[in-house]
């Protein structure tokens, strides 16, 4: 059963855990801007760096959660962006039991 708050808690680590994703996006940017102002490439590395070590701390998170099913449900839906449905057919899972994994996961997984 989830513990009270649980629901907030999950939506928190689902959003910090989505920005994995969207560093892809920023770090691609940040390096066209970069070879765009070659006067300002220390502060693009700067923020590249930044992108590149949450991604790196997130991935590191993941690897932490204890059971081997539940940190590759994580990656597959915030490291490669992979539906829920997608990766009940990638571990050979039903969507619902991959449901169920995913919630477990949110609950064992530690910002």
């Amino acid at each position: 059963k989830p513990f009270k708050g649980g629901q907030k808690t999950r939506k928190k680590k689902k959003e910090y855990l989505s920005s994995h994703l969207s560093q892809e996006t920023k770090i691609n940017r940040l390096r066209k801007m970069a070879d765009l102002n070659p006067e300002m490439q220390l502060e693009y590395a700067d923020a590249l760096n930044e992108a590149l070590l949450l991604r790196m701390k997130i991935e590191k998170q993941i690897s932490e959660v204890d059971e081997s099913i539940l940190s590759e449900v994580l990656f597959q839906k915030y490291i490669f962006g992979k539906t829920l449905e997608d990766i009940g057919e990638v571990l050979n899972y039903s969507t619902r039991h991959i449901e169920r994994l995913h919630v477990k996961a949110l609950d064992k997984f530690k910002m």
